[in-house]
């Protein structure tokens, strides 16, 4: 099975953290059964935003951490994950990290002839220099751990790449958490994004065949950067 299926969005963070730990080249596409907002520990830990937490967990809502920066994220049925684990070298940068993981959903989508780009828009949730863009929405939004181990540095690269859309009431709640975070962000907007679902509406194969498609051209880019990284050594 090319994704791997999690009950909840805490076990995928899991298993993303055990192959961060680990530390050897390795991709990961999942996705979680259960609905959960997920952000990062730092937004989590302020104390005025506690009370805003209790509210999202009282009305039912799993809500996770996660040890990377950005904003909150909705995950469960409506997004698909792809984490890359990539040892380095001091020559591979932020921006090379990116460059990765943008680059292998582009070139998946550019198999269903869909035209993608990078850059930020104002409007949608955890937005950033380095979503993915297909028509000026954002389709992906990405983010990027490094740690330094005795054998050199590793890279934990990570795309959430909506599907549909999340359900109003799991919408509602992620525009309620994220005004509380971020209060001087623009207000979040659906029509910021797009998905798979309606850039794919009218060909239920291709939305079948997308996760093998980005798969392979996660896989193609891993194996490059691991092969110049042994004839750097």
């Amino acid at each position: 099975m090319i994704i791997a299926p999690f009950a909840t969005a805490k076990d995928g963070v899991a298993r993303e953290a055990a192959l961060f730990q680990a530390g050897k080249p390795a991709l990961l596409l999942w996705q979680a059964e259960a609905q959960a907002l997920v952000l990062p520990s730092a937004v989590a830990r302020r104390p005025a935003f506690q009370a805003h937490l209790q509210q999202t967990q009282a009305a039912g809502y799993q809500v996770v951490t996660r040890g990377s920066g950005g904003g909150i994220v909705p995950q469960g049925a409506c997004t698909l994950n792809l984490a890359i684990c990539a040892p380095h070298g001091s020559g591979f940068s932020l921006e090379d990290g990116y460059r990765l993981i943008c680059g292998a959903l582009a070139e998946a989508l550019s198999r269903f002839d869909i035209d993608a780009q990078t850059g930020a828009c104002p409007g949608s949730f955890c937005d950033g220099a380095w979503n993915v863009l297909v028509q000026g929405r954002k389709l992906a939004g990405t983010a990027q751990r490094v740690r330094t181990t005795p054998e050199g540095r590793v890279a934990l690269l990570h795309a959430a790449i909506l599907l549909h859309l999340p359900d109003p009431g799991h919408w509602a709640e992620l525009c309620l958490l994220n005004q509380a975070a971020f209060p001087s962000d623009p207000l979040l907007r659906p029509d910021a994004h797009t998905t798979i679902a309606s850039l794919m509406s009218e060909a239920p194969n291709q939305q079948r065949s997308f996760p093998g498609a980005l798969i392979r051209a996660a896989e193609d880019r891993l194996s490059a950067l691991m092969l110049r990284e042994k004839r750097a050594a």
